[in-house]
């Protein structure tokens, strides 16, 4: 199979892992017949398959989906996911200037590196253990989760990323090299890494559905990893603030703690709009439309705008069962 061919579990050709791969994809695509088949999801779904049953991997991806919203970037006619890497140039644009400046000047734009990043949470490229602290926050905090790791990776391989001045070795460097590369940083870091992933694991306990999923992860990991829970209580009123459940001000030397600590919530939100408003502006900036193109025009808009309150109400449904 083309997902995790190299891993023992999805390698064997119809071995367990290619069937529970097979049956958790088809029950979902019968379940969202306009998403279906995805490839990116695979990645997602395999991840999922790693740590739990295939029921309980079927139940979380669900949630992913819809509850987490994800699955609005995987719908046949790819906006969303558009939207999203003209968000991720903006946010470059904001934190870091200058790596911006120097990918514009090659006319690099996300879309040529950090697409299989968002379709696939970073599984399809970069190591596993990297990956699962990847879900773990995303499972804490949201979707947004993606935009800061992709920030965060790229912000603290900024100097690397300049010695490049051309588009082949830049792109290269970005989806080849910086993967590798990670694997040095969490062989420095791994002790604080897992202090990270017990910190999530506490707080996913204040969510019954999703603790539950996870129990048994959350064991084994207690059995595999006493010394680093034994640092986690030194460290934890530094990490967990009574009155607040990010991480604040401890410099663990991992780009993830960064995650923690930004809020892009109305950055994003902003961006949304104005890809919208420039899209708009050059539709109207294009020649004159006939009567027939009007319609056209209108009824694409009127779609838009269905779909746009469907998202809505999904979105209002969900904080409304949270609130229950």
């Amino acid at each position: 199979g083309r997902t995790f061919p190299t891993h023992p579990y999805f390698s064997a050709q119809l071995g367990a892992g290619q069937l529970s791969l097979y049956n958790l994809l088809k029950a979902y695509s019968l379940l969202d017949p306009e998403v279906g088949y995805c490839q990116g999801l695979s990645f997602v779904a395999g991840i999922l398959l790693l740590h739990m049953s295939e029921d309980d991997a079927f139940e979380m991806l669900k949630f992913l989906m819809y509850d987490m919203g994800l699955r609005k970037q995987y719908r046949p006619d790819m906006i969303i996911l558009q939207i999203q890497m003209y968000q991720l140039s903006r946010l470059l644009h904001d934190y870091h200037r200058d790596l911006y400046n120097h990918l514009e000047e090659y006319e690099i734009s996300p879309s040529l590196y950090a697409a299989p990043w968002f379709l696939t949470m970073f599984a399809s490229q970069f190591p596993l253990g990297f990956v699962a602290r990847v879900f773990d926050m995303i499972f804490l905090q949201g979707a947004e989760v993606t935009f800061k790791v992709s920030l965060s990776l790229l912000g603290r391989h900024k100097p690397l990323i300049l010695q490049h001045d051309n588009l082949e070795t830049i792109v290269d460097f970005i989806k080849t090299t910086l993967p590798n590369l990670g694997l040095v940083q969490m062989e420095k870091t791994i002790i604080q890494a897992k202090v990270v992933e017990y910190v999530v694991v506490s707080q996913l306990q204040q969510h019954p559905a999703r603790y539950n999923l996870f129990e048994p992860f959350q064991s084994g990991f207690r059995k595999q990893h006493s010394t680093e829970i034994a640092l986690f209580r030194v460290v934890n009123d530094l990490l967990m603030p009574a009155a607040d459940n990010r991480c604040h001000s401890v410099s663990l030397g991992t780009h993830l703690i960064l995650v923690f600590e930004m809020d892009i919530s109305r950055q994003l939100q902003a961006y949304e709009v104005e890809y919208h408003v420039l899209q708009d502006e050059l539709m109207d900036s294009s020649l004159p439309l006939s009567d027939n193109e009007k319609i056209e025009k209108l009824e694409k808009t009127s779609s838009s705008l269905y779909q746009q309150n469907i998202d809505l109400l999904e979105e209002l449904q969900v904080c409304k069962l949270c609130d229950l």
